[in-house]
């Protein structure tokens, strides 16, 4: 199937975690079915993700000229909003993730687009390096906020 044509909202999108890392970072690698997914609930927001070069800057004394190079990649942070909700399988691998030193694996699931019969899916390969709850004034819903420290080029399987 040829690429989305129509804007797409993420109403259905789900987002996975897994302790286990695929033998290889790749499609086939990530959708190894020997990998034990655990969904994570009540998401308010995916927040983003995506690549930022670092820019490094060189400026000679006779022309004063800012030269720039295109330098290091950095796939960042991907910060979710979560609702605290104490008996999901799913947050309670987040908590455990930020106290380790261990790389996880996360599945991002995108709904359907129309004529799709799989949905597209980000796979990442990150670092949980924030768990922190998200209290607030009298009529806020608890939250917790979670930080992804994506450590490779994410692998996007579009969908089909």
């Amino acid at each position: 199937m040829a690429e989305g044509t129509i804007l797409q909202t993420m109403a259905g999108a789900k987002l996975y975690v897994s302790a286990e890392l695929p033998a290889t970072y790749d499609a086939s690698g990530y959708a190894d079915t020997g990998i034990d997914w655990t969904e994570v609930g009540e998401i308010e927001d995916h927040g983003g993700h995506g690549v930022t070069a670092n820019i490094p800057t060189f400026t000679a004394v006779d022309d004063a000229i800012v030269q720039k190079f295109k330098g290091s990649k950095n796939y960042g942070t991907k910060s979710l909003v979560v609702g605290n909700l104490p008996s999901d399988a799913g947050q309670d691998l987040l908590a455990a993730a930020a106290e380790s030193n261990n790389r996880y694996s996360v599945k991002i699931e995108y709904a359907l687009r129309q004529g799709e019969s799989t949905g597209e899916k980000h796979y990442l390969d990150v670092l949980v390096n924030s768990f922190a709850y998200a209290d607030g004034p009298v009529d806020s819903i608890r939250k917790i906020n979670v930080g992804l420290e994506i450590c490779r080029k994410p692998v996007i399987v579009a969908g089909a």
